[in-house]
């Protein structure tokens, strides 16, 4: 959790009350919640593999965020920390909907 808080700190995002959520998931996925300062939401993923991230993860990604909260909420900050090659399509789409790439 300390790599992902120095990783946040980095980008000029500093979260208190930063939990990690477990999933019942396969994937190498890790999920941690907070909120910054100025008391917006975060929502942090941690990717750990060695495959190329695709438009589809991007799908599940949203998915996972649906399963997780509520429909009608949303987070102010959605980052995904990605140890892996990324797909130029799924990076347009993650620009799109929100997500900021570490």
């Amino acid at each position: 959790m300390k790599e992902i808080t120095e990783k946040l700190l980095n980008i000029g995002l500093f979260c208190k009350e930063f939990e990690e959520k477990k999933l019942n998931s396969r994937k190498k996925l890790k999920v941690y919640f907070g909120y910054s300062i100025k008391n917006e939401y975060c929502i942090v993923f941690e990717i750990d593999r060695k495959s190329r991230f695709l438009q589809k993860d991007v799908d599940e990604l949203e998915k996972f965020i649906l399963e997780i909260t509520n429909v009608n909420f949303k987070y102010k900050k959605k980052i995904l920390s990605l140890n892996a090659p990324l797909c130029s399509k799924a990076k347009d789409k993650l620009n799109n909907l929100g997500w900021r790439v570490i």
